[in-house]
């Protein structure tokens, strides 16, 4: 036999294998027939079933891993005690097809293969389940439960396998499908990679945005949101005070949150930031509703060493609109209060930087009065504000080394910095945060590879050791890209 290949036909726990023919003849009626006519090589493809061998999980297990007595190592070999379908064939010999000698010769092979499947030894993976992480912070993404899956494209030009598992100590498999998205596979191939690292919308949300809130808003923790039974965002679960943002000449703005006004989520390939209800007081009888929409995507870098990073996208970086409304307990100056107030939060906003003119002016321009609501609105678009680089990273600096100021720059120095100590396991100090934001240099960001290397050291890809890390995308959930050699 000579090479064996995964074909399009793989789906699901149905294994489609061509194996190749590299030379063979067949004896006929006292001739010896060639199957192989010169290059062109034979193959019969079989359609087979995989099963989880036990070994001694010590002889798999990384330096970071600790194994113990609840530690168990499978690897996935084809399942002797599962039927063997021919499932096609094509014998280049050219007198092979002759006199139906194909359909005898197949008939042949599939009984070999019966009597000698067992003889298969291909490891298609091994997959280790109890591991226990030296780093608790990780221990989440070790699985706890396993299956695969193979599926093909629909124009059969890509053909994926995957080991799929189940993380956080869960070990119910009933409702999941047996399945792989190739969607994924085909994403990471733009990068080089072969192999795709997919961590679901619903783990990415309660492992890393869940972080991220407790960063964006004052004196939280992770029990005081809670997420859709969907597990695709998150909200606050009680009434909250976002955060004290600095407005300058020793004052603080304080908006106030309610019960769900903040949500949290992934959306296709960007985060989205949404606040709704926020309110203060910035004088008697006066109060002030603020609401905000705010988007953030991501790319791939590289650092000083070489290794891709995970960073804001400066096509997507945090762009926000925000509306304002202004309520009078009495209709009294409210044209006034509300330039004043105008006047404020542009303040806030641009803090440290020359666009509050920009920002007030324009805002200003949207004004509405609603007088029997007593209400005057206007709303503010930051990507009007024109940002000077220069003022924008050193705000962002400030805000990484703890500053609280400019609301929507804020929101984009703490989502930064949690998603990257989240990946890379290790802080980003405030400068490498800055630059990476709004000058495009990653130099000092730390890589994901201990992220992805507990993937793949988990779930094996046996005599591949070449592993390189290629790329990390948001697609309807986290998809790192690794290249295997």
């Amino acid at each position: 036999m000579g090479g064996w290949l995964l074909t399009r036909n793989a789906s699901g726990g149905k294994i489609n294998i061509k194996c190749e023919i590299s030379e063979g003849v067949m004896k006929y009626e006292d001739r010896v027939l060639d199957v192989n006519d010169g290059e062109n090589k034979s193959y019969i493809e079989i359609e087979l079933s995989l099963k989880g061998k036990h070994v001694e999980p010590n002889d798999w297990a990384t330096e970071n891993d600790i194994v113990d007595e609840n530690t168990c190592c499978y690897q996935l070999v084809a399942d002797p005690d599962n039927k063997v379908i021919i499932s096609g064939f094509e014998f280049t010999g050219p007198q092979i097809s002759n006199d139906n000698l194909n359909l005898i010769l197949s008939a042949l092979f599939n009984g070999w293969f019966k009597s000698n499947l067992s003889a298969f030894n291909q490891i298609f993976a091994v997959i280790l389940i109890g591991l226990r992480a030296k780093n608790s912070d990780y221990q989440w993404l070790y699985p706890s439960a396993y299956s695969y899956a193979a599926n093909s494209s629909l124009d059969s030009q890509t053909t994926g396998f995957g080991i799929l598992t189940l993380i956080e100590g869960r070990t119910d498999t009933g409702k999941l499908q047996q399945s792989v998205d190739i969607s994924a596979l085909r994403l990471v191939k733009r990068f080089g990679a072969n192999l795709a690292l997919v961590i679901s919308k619903a783990m990415f949300v309660k492992h890393i945005l869940l972080k991220a809130a407790v960063s964006l808003i004052k004196n939280s923790q992770e029990s005081d949101f809670t997420i859709s039974d969907s597990g695709l965002s998150l909200t606050n679960t009680r009434e909250i005070v976002w955060q004290d943002f600095d407005a300058g000449d020793g004052k603080t703005v304080s908006p106030v949150l309610p019960k769900d006004g903040f949500i949290l989520t992934l959306q296709s390939d960007y985060i989205h930031i949404t606040l709704q209800g926020a309110h203060y007081r910035p004088q008697e009888g006066v109060t002030v509703y603020m609401g905000l929409e705010q988007n953030f995507r991501y790319k791939v870098g590289e650092n000083a060493k070489g290794e891709p990073v995970f960073v804001p996208d400066e096509k997507g970086l945090g762009d926000a609109q925000v509306s304002c409304s202004v309520k009078f307990d009495k209709w009294m100056q409210a044209m006034e209060i509300t330039m004043g107030v105008i006047a404020s939060i542009a303040a806030v906003i641009s803090l440290g930087t020359l666009a509050y003119g920009a920002i007030a002016t324009r805002a200003a321009s949207t004004l509405m009065a609603a007088e029997s609501e007593g209400a005057v609105m206007f709303s503010v678009n930051t990507t009007e504000a024109e940002l000077v680089t220069a003022e924008a990273t050193t705000v962002a600096r400030n805000i990484a080394n703890g500053a609280v100021s400019n609301p929507t720059i804020f929101n984009i120095v703490k989502l930064t910095s949690a998603i990257i100590a989240a990946i890379a396991g290790t802080a980003a100090g405030a400068i490498a945060i800055s630059e990476a934001i709004y000058k495009s240099e990653y130099d000092d960001v730390p890589s994901f590879y201990h992220f992805a290397s507990i993937i793949t050291g988990t779930s094996v890809w046996p005599h591949m050791k070449n592993i390189t890390l290629k790329s990390a995308s948001l697609a309807d959930s986290f998809v790192i890209g690794l290249e295997l050699k």
